[in-house]
């Protein structure tokens, strides 16, 4: 019996694959000691399977790129294959004759599984799952070393009528006004992004409530961080005070609002200085509440170009006072300045760069399994976690591959998940024999006929 897969399996066997990282060995003990300290223990008691099988067939789904009923099915054939090839076991008929007995839940009972997980329970399951995936990766590759903070918005286009605070309304998804947005934490350093966590964002509710928490479960879980990098959506003076009471400076570009221009014109005609302490405060109508914070504020230049080298152009008449302006713009750090301001200034503008990482990092993310739309927000909340744990693995195997002189077009994504799914069916056969010494007499006759 041949069970055909999506995929070609590579057959070289100089591709590292990262083993003693993923998850799969420890998977099942893993998740199963997790969900157990969660409320869903209470609400869903599976009589025949695990917790484990349900997370483990989404994951095969996931990694496969096919819907969860094909990836249920696929994996209840080959573990039927394995236990008759092995032992000559069948699985018990049911009395019409048609049943069997699965070996694997259906597609009805993981999505059943996954539609009654709340939010934290999401992101308490699958945020350890990531969680350990990143640490793993820590101690094999980074070790003590600093990483950036990232930290962005993604949308997802919603076409659902919108019945809840989390479709919020947008107007730059096709054939919809409604849009569910999430938010990742990342760290970038070492030639790696791993993503952290993410969490849901309603509508009405201040965006960045969750920022400084990660910043403590980050830094209690071991790993040292250096700065933070976030764009405009993030212009809130609260959150920089938040960080900066954290002690994580942050670099955020400024908004060209009055006192900001003024700054930046009175640079360009040599009345202010390029760094410069800027008090930046939002009033009541600023969510969550009205806050200050001192920063300094650096005035940079455009398509890498240093800002002084742009006043010496206005001022020997290569660029008009407007050309001159639209060329200049600033940033918002609480970084210490360096003693030579320009060489700081231009070293700002290369490593806010750095930041694009992580909507790189979104955008392969999508590229895992092209369907993300669902009825319920938890479930894709989950499903983002588990698409995480997959890149952050990828990212692992891409920086083992490239010191092992592969070649770029043999450590992608796409070859990745070729490895993974191979390995995944590695895996369920060395475990046939080991769940069925365990099996005990009584539940072993629910499953195979006598």
């Amino acid at each position: 019996m041949n069970i055909a897969r999506s995929r070609s399996i590579p057959t070289s066997k100089t591709l590292p694959f990262p083993k003693d990282i993923f998850l799969l060995g420890e998977f099942k003990s893993l998740v199963n000691s997790l969900v157990t300290r969660l409320g869903i223990a209470k609400r869903f008691k599976p009589r025949l399977y695990s917790y484990a099988d349900f997370v483990f067939v989404k994951f095969y789904a996931l990694t496969t790129s096919i819907p969860i009923e094909r990836a249920s099915e696929r994996l209840n054939k080959w573990l039927i294959f394995q236990y008759f090839k092995k032992y000559k076991l069948k699985p018990k008929n049911f009395q019409d004759g048609v049943r069997k007995r699965r070996l694997v839940p259906h597609q009805t009972d993981v999505d059943k599984f996954f539609r009654l997980l709340s939010e934290k329970e999401v992101n308490m399951l699958f945020g350890n799952l990531l969680m350990n995936v990143v640490l793993k990766v820590k101690a094999r590759c980074i070790g003590g070393s600093k990483l950036r903070f990232l930290v962005d918005n993604t949308e997802y286009a919603y076409y659902g009528k919108p019945n809840s605070l989390f479709e919020i309304g947008t107007n730059r998804k096709p054939g919809t006004r409604f849009c569910r947005m999430f938010q990742g934490h990342a760290l970038h350093g070492s030639g790696m992004t791993l993503f952290t966590d993410f969490y849901l964002l309603q509508k009405g509710k201040y965006r960045c409530l969750n920022i400084p928490h990660s910043v403590e479960w980050i830094r209690w879980s071991g790993i040292n961080l250096s700065y933070s990098l976030m764009d405009r959506e993030f212009y809130r003076a609260a959150l920089i005070k938040d960080l900066k009471t954290c002690k994580l400076p942050v670099l955020i570009p400024a908004k060209k609002y009055p006192g900001i221009k003024r700054k930046i014109k009175d640079f360009l005609l040599g009345i202010g200085p390029l760094v410069s302490v800027y008090h930046f405060s939002q009033t009541q109508k600023v969510k969550p509440w009205p806050s200050s914070v001192h920063v300094n504020f650096v005035v940079i230049g455009h398509k890498n170009v240093l800002a002084t080298e742009i006043r010496r152009q206005f001022r020997q008449g290569i660029l008009t006072f407007d050309e001159a302006i639209k060329q200049l713009a600033g940033f918002f750090t609480t970084l210490k300045p360096w003693k030579n301001h320009s060489r700081w200034a231009k070293w700002l503008s290369r490593a806010y760069k750095k930041r694009w990482n992580e909507e790189t990092g979104f955008s392969k993310l999508n590229d895992i399994h092209k369907s993300f739309r669902n009825h319920y927000p938890n479930v894709q909340l989950s499903q983002l976690y588990m698409r995480a744990i997959i890149y952050n693995n990828w990212q692992y195997f891409k920086r083992e591959a490239e010191k092992s002189g592969i070649k770029a077009s043999k450590r992608t994504l796409a070859v990745f998940l070729e490895i993974l799914e191979w390995r995944i069916y590695n895996l369920i056969e060395q475990s046939v024999s080991y769940n069925l010494k365990y099996l005990q007499k009584k539940r072993r006759r629910l499953y195979f006929e006598s």
